[in-house]
């Protein structure tokens, strides 16, 4: 009887063992992601993705993209997947890259200054056009933007000063903010301009064009890269070879965030949105993870 106490206690010692392993093996991976509708679409499919096909648990942190670099380059924070480059973000990128790893391009994308059909080409199509005279009343003197600091703020910043936009301002609030005076001023017939950027849903609720660049301030096509803090493909490298292979194709983004928007834009429109696009292609995402 002692003999076979002896190995139950030893069965049940290494049930804890592979317990404990488990539990050590199922810790969540932490992803970044900012309150943009493209990252918001980006980041909860592949928290769906990984904890349905790999049965990896993920949380997910929101906060400003400067915050989250400075969290990935600590490791407070293993993936960051809506880092621009080489624009937008490319400053930040910069400072941090020697203790980040690029596991590569998840889609598409453009930044710039936009204006709505309202405002005859003829008159405004590139950003030069905006010193016409007359032109700074008829958009209130403003450039709207996002969240102070990020890149695209940072960008604005140089368009007013490289072409000379003189008594005009950068009005700062954030995504929700930027687009809802956007309407505001519309229903009001107003002429607007705003730092935009595509993939976006503001290009299928609203006709907006974007405006030329000809100094090259907001840069050419950019690309979106998902970034995770160093050591984190060593030690999780199933997760970082899905991240190496998550590609979303930009209709499909843009539709996604769309019909959340149609949804009510709440979290559980956007949660419903992801899940049925999961449902729907299943098989492509298990491939990324093989």
């Amino acid at each position: 009887m002692r003999h076979n106490n002896g190995i139950g206690g030893w069965l049940s010692g290494l049930a804890l063992a592979v317990i404990s392993l488990s539990s050590q093996a199922a810790e969540p991976v932490k992803i970044g992601w900012v309150k943009w509708a493209d990252a918001e679409i980006a980041a909860k499919l592949a928290k769906v993705v990984l904890e349905k096909e790999a049965n990896q648990p993920v949380t997910l942190q929101s906060a400003s993209i400067g915050i989250h670099f400075q969290a990935i380059a600590n490791g407070t924070i293993d993936i960051v997947p809506m880092v621009w480059l080489p624009t937008s973000h490319g400053e930040l990128w910069a400072n941090y890259k020697d203790k980040l790893d690029d596991l590569g391009v998840e889609y598409q994308g453009k930044v710039g200054v936009a204006v709505p059909s309202i405002v005859p080409e003829s008159e405004v199509a590139t950003i030069d056009d905006l010193n016409k005279p007359g032109m700074k009343e008829k958009f209130g003197g403003m450039l709207l933007t996002s969240e102070a600091g990020n890149g695209q703020y940072k960008l604005g910043q140089q368009a007013i000063k490289d072409y000379n936009l003189d008594g005009w301002k950068l009005v700062a609030s954030s995504e929700t903010g930027m687009l809802t005076e956007l309407d505001r001023r519309l229903k009001r017939n107003e002429w607007s301009l705003i730092n935009a950027w595509s993939p976006h849903w503001m290009f299928a609720k609203w006709p907006l064009r974007y405006l030329t660049d000809t100094k090259g301030v907001y840069g050419g096509p950019e690309e979106i890269h998902v970034v995770a803090r160093k050591g984190f493909a060593e030690q999780n490298p199933k997760v970082a070879n899905f991240f190496r292979h998550y590609k979303l194709k930009q209709n499909d983004l843009e539709k996604m965030m769309n019909d959340a928007r149609e949804a009510g834009g709440s979290d559980a429109a956007v949660d419903k949105v992801v899940l049925d696009y999961y449902e729907a292609n299943k098989a492509t995402f298990a491939a990324m993870l093989q």
